[in-house]
């Protein structure tokens, strides 16, 4: 059983989250390996999520599926799969939301740091700013965040005050509880309107995840289903643990559609 402070945890971080949107263009570390890349590396990822609350995305907040990656900066993986991370929306636009949230593990020194100036540099509008440098360069000590900060001209006096809040650390944990909760303890993990897929592939790999799960829910669009029912039939059809739904539904759709 899902303890139920944690469930009371996750409903105050997000149950009054509400979205606006930007044009947003990655950079960042580009993977050696072909397979790793979209052949085409599209920047136009349409619109990107500006409250400093909501988990950084990009993709309108009706999209008819979400994808959810849990990640870790200091992950050789999750380095590897950062550009696809920026583009997966923009491969179908107006289709399907790509959200970004933390899952540092314990093994890799500074993670919780490197998150916790992810959300800093959100504050500042600028999240996926920091995390391109954050990928491209591996060092997270608070000197060198610091530095990263400086080179996306950050206020370095409003981000070292956000890095020391507790409440950033109290989010990156509970994105963390929330990661593992759901099965998700590998980085990079993936859910696609529910359905948790482990570890990196490839781009092809995920984006044909996606590609077949956007299949389902255009076949119940076309019954005249609404995006956010959509959203919430899928993720039961994809998840035979009635608790991990559940969890599922609280601490991600329902704040999604309030």
């Amino acid at each position: 059983m899902i303890r139920l402070a944690f469930l009371t945890v996750i409903i105050f971080l997000l149950s009054s989250f509400a979205v606006s949107n930007v044009a947003a263009e990655p950079s960042g570390y580009i993977s050696p390996n072909p397979n790793d890349l979209p052949p085409d590396m599209n920047r136009d990822t349409g619109p990107a999520s500006t409250d400093p609350n909501r988990p950084p995305a990009y993709g309108p907040e009706d999209a008819k599926v979400l994808v959810i990656i849990f990640a870790d900066y200091q992950c050789p993986a999750c380095k590897r799969a950062s550009q696809s991370t920026h583009q997966i929306a923009a491969e179908f636009p107006g289709e399907v939301r790509i959200e970004f949230w933390n899952n540092p593990i314990e093994s890799h020194r500074n993670a919780d740091l490197a998150a916790i100036a992810g959300l800093a540099a959100q504050r500042q509008g600028k999240f996926w700013e920091m995390h391109d440098l954050l990928f491209e360069n591996g060092k997270h000590d608070q000197a060198t965040l610091e530095l990263r900060a400086a080179e996306i001209d950050l206020d370095i006096d409003q981000f070292r005050t956000d890095m020391n809040d507790p409440a950033l650390r109290e989010r990156v944990m509970a994105e963390h509880e929330l990661a593992f909760a759901l099965g998700a303890t590998n980085t990079p993990s993936y859910l696609v309107n529910g359905r948790l897929y482990k570890g990196w592939g490839s781009w092809q790999s995920l984006r044909g995840k996606v590609e077949r799960e956007l299949v389902k829910t255009n076949e119940l669009a076309a019954e005249g289903m609404p995006s956010f029912e959509i959203k919430k039939q899928r993720a039961l059809d994809n998840n035979t643990n009635s608790e991990t739904y559940e969890l599922y539904r609280v601490a991600i759709l329902e704040p999604e559609a309030s």
